[in-house]
């Protein structure tokens, strides 16, 4: 090579912005380029062939750093080292940077080590001028060539010059027809901002970014590049630098890391939004339980043609539908209390056919594909119905005029390896619930928002927001997972997939009377500590038929249950209370009334309740706020339920 060839291969190394120090397998200095001059203070015509020890002397706060520490593993093994954290490096003439990087081995094309290159950062580095160069011409193109990163060095014409064997393997060339030939020859598709960057580095412009880009296999690679002039002297540019890195791994990491971070944010979110809703659950269902119950009462004393009638009946829709606000937010925060058994889902399913069908719009065809031997499912058969209403309520307003919804179940199984590839699956043998529709679809800006509570599409009075959160919110409860597919234009997909029961036999559902079933003058003790709400459910049984036993505090109630006489039938008791909560109250009146039976009731969240020992199967609960029909329902099954059933407490 002649002498152009050695200044080529002296500009490359000297033009670089990074700072740069090369060493022998004997640690000695073989190049300092001019950032380095700056940051060390040294020059290099003094320091080749001095120990790299000499040049850097790296501390920490505490101690000096011993450079074998740091370069052998380097040397040696080939391995790569990071340069601590709160490094200082003491300049010649005393002056002290803080520094960050690291050292890296430089090999022959056979893999051999020859020696090792620091790459250090600081903000203290600035531009330098270019002093002559000791080095010899093998010297520099063996450490071009051998550099740990892609570097190619290019004329004023953009022609290749020189380039590293990392930019050969990066970029699949062949060096022997590579040289004299131009960038854009090599790669004619070139992207037009890059013949800028070309262009404005010529001109004198150093340039760095980080970009994405396609591979011929569709997976995608991340580049961190930076181009910038070389300079033939002083006053002259010869030509530019390119430095390229591939930091897929990384940026795939950030991503990761990022997706992480937003579930992280969602779940905090989710926590915040069920504290709320908690928080306010217990005292907004009381008082929705006293209008529910007071206009119900109101409902029986008057006749519908009286002029009242119509306002009570939009009371208690507008208290309903408050009632229903409150049930959808604790759901979506998984806070609901449930009472869950084990379900085919196809019967259920079949029972919910007839009113979902009156759901949807006349123009719509709806159809069921029921799976075979199809597995169990422990959960709540309201919370079926709640799912299975929302998801065909929305499929409905998704489909303009004449459409097509498709229910579907079936048994699935997903093991690990499809895991991997599916992110958002479990591993497990599961029931699958699918509905679909030809509808509109959603663009991919919708599908990251749907579960979030308060987001809709509709217009104002259409929808709360709450819907698919709610579907969220159970799912999550019964430790299902829930995955959505949609492209707008071509309608959408949910798919629920609740765990598959390995063992146990399915639960009857008893279908709720229509009719309000009367008590039969039994007695009930009522113990409730909002004596608004105790005055309340007092008169709702009454006018059902009970005799009724009221008390505001624990100790009232088992003073009454001492005093009464005759037989107690059923002890309805709110399960948080002061003094003592309705379980342990349940307990003590057991003692000297060994047959009372029990209904517990609370507008508390499951969190709660369950603290208190009363969300198990099978155990009588009803939630606040209940119309007159559930609480009349509910209490004539406790009192009718054989003794021998009954579950232990």
């Amino acid at each position: 090579m002649d002498q152009h060839g050695t200044d080529w291969y002296a500009a490359a190394l000297q033009n670089l912005t990074e700072t740069v120090i090369a060493v022998s397998l004997q640690e000695q200095v073989m190049l300092l380029n001019s950032p380095a001059e700056q940051l060390t203070g040294w020059k290099q015509s003094d320091a080749l062939g001095k120990p790299v020890s000499e040049i850097l002397e790296f501390s920490t706060k505490s101690q000096t750093l011993d450079h074998s520490l740091l370069l052998v593993p380097v040397l040696q093994s080939g391995q790569t080292v990071n340069i601590p954290d709160n490094t200082f490096l003491q300049e010649s003439h005393a002056a002290e940077h803080l520094i960050s990087g690291q050292i890296l081995p430089v090999r022959e094309k056979n893999g051999t080590i020859i020696g090792a290159l620091y790459q250090l950062h600081t903000k203290s580095a600035g531009k330098s001028t270019q002093p002559k160069l000791g080095l010899s011409e093998h010297d520099l193109h063996t450490f071009i060539e051998n550099a740990p990163i892609a570097i190619a060095l290019f004329d004023q014409q953009l022609r290749y010059l020189a380039t590293s064997q990392r930019w050969l393997e990066d970029y699949s060339l062949d060096s022997e027809h590579l040289l004299g030939r131009t960038h854009y020859e090599v790669f004619p598709e070139i992207p037009e901002h890059w013949k800028t960057a070309h262009q404005q580095a010529l001109a004198g412009s150093v340039l760095r970014d980080e970009e994405c880009f396609v591979r011929a296999d569709g997976s995608l690679q991340w580049l961190r590049w930076v181009i910038q002039p070389w300079h033939e002297s002083p006053d002259i540019i010869g030509g530019i630098v390119m430095l390229t890195e591939d930091i897929t791994e990384r940026k795939l990491l950030e991503i990761e890391n990022r997706k992480l971070l937003e579930q992280f944010a969602a779940s905090q979110k989710m926590e915040s939004i069920g504290r709320l809703a908690g928080g306010v659950a217990h005292d907004f269902n009381n008082m929705l339980n006293v209008i529910l119950g007071h206009v119900g009462l109101g409902l029986l004393d008057i006749d519908a043609k009286h002029p009242l009638y119509d306002h009570l009946v939009e009371i208690r829709s507008a208290a309903e539908r408050s009632a229903e606000l409150t049930e959808q937010l604790l759901a979506f925060a998984s806070r609901q209390v449930i009472e869950p058994r084990l379900l085919d889902l196809n019967e259920t399913i079949e029972d919910m056919i007839k009113m979902l069908r009156r759901l949807i719009g006349e123009g719509i065809e709806f159809v069921w594909l029921p799976g075979s031997s199809l597995g169990l499912v422990k959960m709540d058969p309201s919370q079926i119905d709640q799912i299975l209403a929302n998801l065909c309520v929305n499929a409905s307003d998704a489909i303009s005029g004449i459409g097509k919804i498709t229910l579907e179940t079936h048994n699935v199984e997903f093991d690990e390896a499809y895991c991997l590839e599916h992110p958002g699956y479990l591993p497990g043998k599961y029931v699958q619930l699918v509905v679909s529709d030809n509808g509109t679809g959603m663009d991919q800006e919708t599908l990251k928002n749907i579960f979030e509570p308060f987001f809709t599409t509709k217009r104002a009075g259409k929808g709360t927001g709450l819907g698919l959160a709610t579907i969220y919110g159970i799912v999550k409860q019964n430790k299902g997972l829930i995955h959505v597919s949609s492209e707008f234009g071509s309608g959408s997909r949910f798919e629920i997939s609740l765990p598959r029961q390995a063992t146990g036999e399915k639960t009857t559902v008893v279908k709720e009377s229509v009719q309000t079933p009367p008590g039969k003058n039994e007695v009930i003790l009522l113990i409730d500590d909002e004596a608004m709400l105790a005055h309340t459910t007092r008169d709702i049984l009454t006018s059902l038929g009970y005799q009724v036993i009221t008390a505001t505090t624990p100790r009232e109630a088992i003073q009454a249950a001492q005093n009464y006489q005759g037989t107690i039938d059923l002890l309805i008791s709110d399960v948080v209370m002061p003094e003592m909560n309705g379980r342990d109250l349940y307990h003590t009146l057991k003692i000297i009334r060994p047959e009372l039976k029990v209904l517990y009731i609370s507008g508390y969240t499951v969190n709660i309740i369950a603290d208190h020992g009363v969300v198990k199967d099978g155990i009588p609960f009803l939630r606040k706020p209940f119309s007159r029909h559930q609480l009349a329902v509910k209490a004539r099954q406790v009192i009718e339920q054989d003794e021998s059933s009954e579950p232990a407490q």
